[in-house]
């Protein structure tokens, strides 16, 4: 277990350095190169740090096991998503034009895509001792992510109509990321109380930072107001780090037992 409190703790700093350099807001040219560095190396950094820990728990379980798969799975979507910042962060140091959508988004719904079918198996071996309160419980969950997530993120999109690809991938990123929400909180409720919850509950509240996150970040590129010093890139930092640390704990709490 110390090993993952000094993993905590070095996530924890690394978190601290990028947010601050996300919410400064630079005058000189010299300055605003920097805080572009920092924060667009960071946004590629946390989610490696997520898939590190996701693999290493995954190695945790023998072949062939279910659990094992979810890890990889939610590993290979954590590459998946760091590949997508890449290579935006590639485009602009190129000095081309960043439309949106773009090939650095095709990663972005290929992480969607392993995510939802992991946290979709993880409910599946853990729907049979989620009992009516907690189905309650998602429901509500799902509801209120539902309404928030069309004020605040879909109604502005769709205001003016579905009309080409923009409005279309921003929706989908928006749906897929509410409909990871509900399936990210069923594993805390299931496994609620012990160190074992406790562990649970980190790796729910990192999918659901990220999925708000990637509804405010679809949300900002398609109207062209994202820029690094953007608070969504902070949830998003926020979301993979909880990632880390929970799947480096997770597979601590798989050697001890």
């Amino acid at each position: 277990m110390r090993t993952v409190l000094w993993v905590a703790v070095v996530v924890l700093v690394l978190l601290v350095l990028a947010a601050a350099a996300v919410l400064q807001r630079p005058v000189r040219a010299a300055d605003v190169q920097r805080q572009h560095t920092v924060v667009s190396g960071a946004l590629v950094l946390f989610p490696l740090l997520a898939a590190s820990g996701s693999f290493s728990a995954a190695g945790s379980y023998r072949p062939g096991d279910r659990e094992r798969a979810v890890w990889t799975s939610l590993g290979a979507a954590c590459v998946l998503w760091a590949v997508g910042r890449a290579a935006f962060w590639s485009l602009q140091l190129a000095g081309r034009p960043t439309a949106f959508p773009s090939a650095a988004d095709l990663p972005t719904a290929g992480f969607f895509l392993l995510g939802l079918w992991a946290v979709y198996q993880e409910y599946r071996a853990v729907r049979e001792l989620v009992g009516p309160a907690h189905r309650a419980v998602m429901a509500g969950v799902a509801l209120a992510a539902l309404v928030a997530g069309y004020l605040l993120f879909l109604q502005p999109v769709v205001a003016g109509g579905v009309r080409g690809a923009a409005e279309s991938v921003s929706v989908l990123f928006s749906l897929a990321g509410l409909a990871l929400i509900p399936l990210a909180v069923a594993p805390a409720m299931a496994f609620f109380g012990g160190l074992e919850g406790y562990v649970w509950l980190i790796i729910s509240a990192s999918l659901v930072c990220i999925s708000v996150a990637v509804m405010w970040l679809s949300n900002a590129v398609f109207f062209d107001v994202w820029f690094v010093g953007h608070r969504s890139n902070v949830l998003q930092m926020v979301g993979f780090a909880l990632l880390a640390v929970g799947a480096f704990w997770h597979r601590a709490l798989m050697q001890e037992g």
